[in-house]
């Protein structure tokens, strides 16, 4: 399995702090205002909306340096270099290669079709008033209809 290198880690965690940080400086532009709304003859003046602006693009090129950082420069299409980017994508695509596979063991078509000649174990439960066999999960006798 291919492993992420630690300046890819490290790239994707300082997106992540720019983009906290961003979304700070653009949240704390509606708190200002909302303490300027309070008490408008108290502080400088009004707040400056240059934090919001600058939050915005702060989140933003977070967001990018978080992409460069998980996909690679070439998987992030930074760098068109399609063998860079299958090398650069790896782990993702092994993750979710296994996650399917995950999903697809536990379906039983795709058990039978792939293992025919397993046989999965049957569970049977046996009515107390006829003594008849029926399904685990029936909630009913298929033979004297008693609650099982």
């Amino acid at each position: 399995m291919a492993k992420i290198t630690k300046k890819r880690k490290a790239t994707y965690y300082v997106g992540i702090g720019m983009m906290v940080l961003g979304f700070i400086l653009f949240i704390s532009v509606f708190f200002s205002f909302a303490s300027f709304m309070n008490n408008p003859f108290e502080g400088s003046g009004t707040p400056s909306f240059t934090n919001s602006i600058l939050g915005m693009v702060l989140m933003i090129a977070g967001s990018i340096v978080m992409n460069i950082g998980a996909k690679g420069t070439a998987g992030s299409g930074l760098l068109l270099d399609p063998d860079k980017a299958r090398e650069d994508l790896k782990p993702f695509n092994e993750a979710k290669g296994g996650m399917i596979n995950d999903v697809i063991s536990n379906i039983d078509v795709v058990d039978k079709i792939i293992k025919p000649n397993e046989e999965k174990e049957v569970i049977k439960i046996r009515c107390r008033s006829c003594g008849s066999l029926n399904d685990e999960d029936a909630k009913f006798c298929k033979s004297c209809g008693k609650d099982l």
